[in-house]
């Protein structure tokens, strides 16, 4: 029993920290539409074919290059942010141990000679944003280790957190030797890999697809999308669908283009076939059509997802296969076309007439007919199964309506009588929810979250995602998950001590404020 209690203990933070790390990737993501946006209105066929006087606006997509350029190190820094809490000493020892790293490593690895008769490292041999990653773990792990560490007095200067990009730096050298020697035939097998991928066709497409989504209620379908989108392939020195799309290569975009279909029209067509066999059809509306339009316009679609993923997980595997599908059509059909954020209007705006972008006109048609799908299909599974989609009621909260409250809505109501706080002036952070008058809103909510985990002291770790707050929690049988809804949680998931409780784009906010309550020594801690 103690065996069987013991691997699951390690299975759990096993996938927890896998969790953690795929939050960690979102923030170098982050900064990819700003820089794809740059890229391409200085290409030649935007705005680059515009010279005023001596202003050429071809410099706006090196601006943009500048960031692709140099992917590693901005995963580097963002990883070692993302699991350390923002620690700028992280993110100093990310810097140094990657440039440290990338120089060792790049004189390790095969060196091909060139016409002149120098020696450089070869190209085809690259980690890509691999090797930033795991010099952020590296650097992440060292800051947590060693970012209070006391040295002999000779050497006090160098001590705390002083002593992190250091032993980051010598680190960095060892793992510098050991990647350049073992990655070349991890590189070789790697490429024959996404061959094999590629070989698969239409079908390599349809599985990733549908791997994605799938993945999404587990936080890991970050990790999985790192390797499509900046691993796979080569091209002129990028590497990755995403990479080498940007870069001019006419074969990429596959593992991009069958997103457009689903994101700008299947997955709002579901929220019309939800609006359309809801009990409350208000209630449904108000939920759902902008999370429709942040879908079409953005790619943005977790609001839609976790609206359903939940209360009817049928419908999600019926999502996750409908996508697979549409890589899969896509990549029979030749559509080639990327994005710098997610699959929505405005990167198809953008990207359109982009010289390496194909059948764009038959995307259109594609998602249309994914509209008809998505809306038949889910209506389908809606009626024949009486699924408690937004709008159909939820008897765990004894919400007659709904649970699933727009954002704007969450929280806990205020105290008749309170004061709201002088404009212009900051929040006051009080000790107590009690005493939370001139707290703000999300501070408000975290304390009623804190309460509905079942208290500070059953909270061990809280980290904040896009749509979600990840936690690890002591005993998961303390959590009241109709109160949490009741906040405007549209979803809580278990497993094991592993807890995701889906409150929305606010996540990363309620994530920090919590952590701030935890760290709160009052007397009324007991009552939190």
């Amino acid at each position: 029993m103690s065996s069987v209690s013991t691997t699951s203990s390690t299975g759990e933070r096993v996938l927890g920290s896998l969790q953690t790390v795929g939050r960690s990737l979102m923030l170098p993501i982050a900064v990819l539409p700003a820089a794809a946006l740059l890229l391409r209105l200085g290409q030649s066929d935007m705005l680059g074919q515009f010279h005023w006087s001596v202003i050429h606006w071809d410099w706006l997509a090196s601006a943009g290059n500048a960031v692709f350029s140099n992917l590693p190190l901005i995963f580097a820094i963002g990883v070692a942010l993302g699991l350390t809490g923002t620690e700028g000493t992280a993110a100093l020892a990310a810097v140094v141990g990657y440039l440290v790293f990338n120089a060792v490593f790049q004189n390790i690895i095969p060196q091909v000679k060139a016409a002149d008769g120098t020696f450089s490292p070869d190209p085809n041999i690259t980690m890509g944003v691999l090797g930033g990653i795991i010099i952020g773990l590296t650097a992440a792990g060292l800051y947590k280790r060693f970012h209070d560490i006391r040295l002999p007095d000779y050497l006090g200067f160098f001590g705390g957190r002083r002593f992190v990009p250091i032993v980051t730096a010598l680190t960095a050298v060892i793992l510098g030797i050991i990647f350049g020697i073992i990655w070349p035939p991890i590189n070789t097998g790697l490429d024959a890999l996404g061959k094999g991928i590629v070989f698969l066709g239409p079908l390599g497409a349809g599985i990733y697809g549908f791997l994605n989504r799938l993945l999404i209620p587990l936080g890991l379908h970050h990790i999985l999308n790192s390797y499509f989108w900046f691993q796979l392939g080569t091209y002129k020195g990028a590497t990755g669908d995403l990479n080498r799309y940007f870069a001019g290569d006419p074969t990429a975009g596959h593992y991009m283009a069958g997103f457009f279909p689903m994101m700008m029209f299947g997955l709002p067509a579901a929220c019309l076939a939800m609006i359309r066999h809801a009990k409350f059809s208000k209630v449904a509306a108000g939920i759902l059509l902008s999370a429709a339009f942040a879908s079409f316009l953005t790619g943005i679609t977790e609001p839609i997802e976790f609206a359903f993923m939940f209360v009817a997980p049928v419908l999600f595997l019926v999502h996750a296969v409908l996508t697979g599908t549409s890589l899969a059509v896509c990549y029979l059909l030749n559509i080639k076309i990327g994005f710098g954020f997610s699959a929505g209007f405005i990167d198809l705006a953008l990207n359109f007439n982009k010289s390496n972008t194909t059948n764009v006109w038959l995307l259109i048609l594609v998602g249309l007919v994914y509209a008809v799908i998505y809306y038949f299909v889910f209506s389908f599974f809606i009626v024949r199964f009486n699924l408690g989609t937004p709008g159909r009621g939820e008897a765990s909260t004894g919400l007659s309506a709904d649970w699933i409250l727009p954002e704007s809505q969450r929280g806990p109501k205020k105290v008749k009588g309170e004061t709201a706080p002088v404009a212009n002036e900051a929040p006051v952070a009080t000790a107590t929810a009690e005493a939370g008058a001139f707290e703000d809103n999300d501070t408000r909510l975290a304390r009623e979250v804190i309460k509905a985990l079942g208290g500070k002291e059953n909270l061990q770790s809280v980290e904040g995602c896009i749509t979600r707050l990840r936690l690890f929690v002591n005993d998961p049988d303390q959590i009241d998950e109709p109160r949490l809804k009741s906040l405007g949680a549209s979803g809580v998931l278990k497993k094991g001590k592993v807890v995701q409780v889906v409150m929305g784009t606010q996540s990363d906010r309620i994530a920090l404020r919590i952590n701030r309550i935890r760290k709160e020594a009052t007397p009324d801690d007991v009552n939190v």
